[in-house]
């Protein structure tokens, strides 16, 4: 009797043992982090959405991209129509190559060597699928870069590194450069400020000039471009001359390419350095605001203190350019 005592007793303890643990007291804590879902794969967009995006893509500087290229412009097409590129030419080295247009300045650029003239009836511009695989009639929503070269699509983590096959180094404009260091939109992807398919953008999108602290200064600068007084790289600042220039007579930074042109700025803070414009830069080159006057910003005449947009000069016969201090 006692055996068999011993041994229900013995079989009691192993079921409640397992029914303990069926229960879970004895597992293993839940993760603190579930597991990420799978991401969703990617869709065939709508037709409603096809036509969304084309209406705006028709209105952005990506859907007219003609450039005559001076004799050369299937070297232009790697970015401004890439189905029009020719990666095997010599002519394609030789346009990243600044010594290849080398020339007395002023003088015509030279064509380059196999350099091909596409026309304009043959030029491909900026298309969808450049950006998004094709699929019967429309494309795939997620983002793919077409390489030309390879001749196959080439997967980008975002939309800025797809903007970055275009935008970044010294024929980009170092566009995507800028906006990795600037303080005042850091993080941020393009597609925050321009449209998704490329609809123009500007500051005032966003910014209300009219309001806050420096709604007084911005009134007395309509000719000048934002990014001309809030760029944090120092750019050169210029009066656009040029009547084509969709910045024509607009105070503007500039930025070489294949030419000096006009360029707003991507690298932006909020704080503005006034002695840019209104005070000589150096020894060669005066103010670039050449007919600004005391009256421009004292319209009632002189005042009693100095002037807080200019750092105050102990010799008031000498420029001071020694950098602000960031803050």
């Amino acid at each position: 009797m006692r055996r068999d005592h011993g041994f229900l007793i013995a079989l009691v303890i192993i079921g409640l043992g397992l029914l303990i643990s069926s229960r879970g007291i004895f597992a293993a804590p839940p993760s603190q982090s579930p597991a990420p879902l799978p991401s969703p794969t990617a869709r065939v967009a709508s037709a409603a959405e096809l036509e969304a995006a084309q209406a705006e893509w028709i209105q952005s500087g990506h859907a007219e991209t003609y450039d005559n290229g001076q004799g050369a412009n299937s070297t232009c097409a790697r970015c401004k129509s890439p189905l029009n590129w020719e990666p095997d030419v010599q002519a394609a080295q030789a346009a990243l190559d600044c010594g290849a247009c080398k020339r007395v300045p002023g003088a015509p650029r030279p064509d380059l060597e196999q350099g091909v003239l596409v026309p304009e009836s043959e030029w491909r511009n900026i298309t969808c699928d450049i950006c998004h695989e094709p699929v019967g009639d429309s494309y795939l929503t997620s983002l793919a870069f077409w390489n030309n070269e390879l001749q196959q699509y080439e997967a980008v983590p975002d939309v800025t590194a797809l903007c970055a096959r275009c935008h970044e180094g010294r024929h980009g404009f170092e566009v995507v450069e800028e906006q990795e260091i600037s303080l005042a939109h850091a993080g941020w992807e393009c597609t925050a400020c321009h449209g998704v398919h490329g609809a123009p953008s500007k500051c005032t999108d966003c910014h209300d000039p009219t309001q806050g602290a420096g709604s007084s200064d911005h009134l007395q600068h309509p000719q000048v471009n934002c990014t001309a007084c809030h760029d944090r790289g120092e750019l050169t600042i210029w009066l656009d001359a040029n009547p084509a220039s969709r910045h024509y007579a607009t105070y503007v930074p500039v930025r070489l390419a294949h030419a000096l042109r006009s360029w707003p700025s991507h690298n932006l803070q909020l704080k503005v350095r006034c002695v840019r414009c209104h005070h000589p830069q150096d020894d060669q080159q005066g103010p670039v605001a050449q007919n600004t006057s005391c009256s421009a910003c004292h319209p009632d005449g002189a005042v009693l203190f100095w002037c807080t947009k200019l750092p105050r000069n102990a010799d008031p016969t000498a420029a001071d350019l020694k950098r602000e201090p960031e803050e």
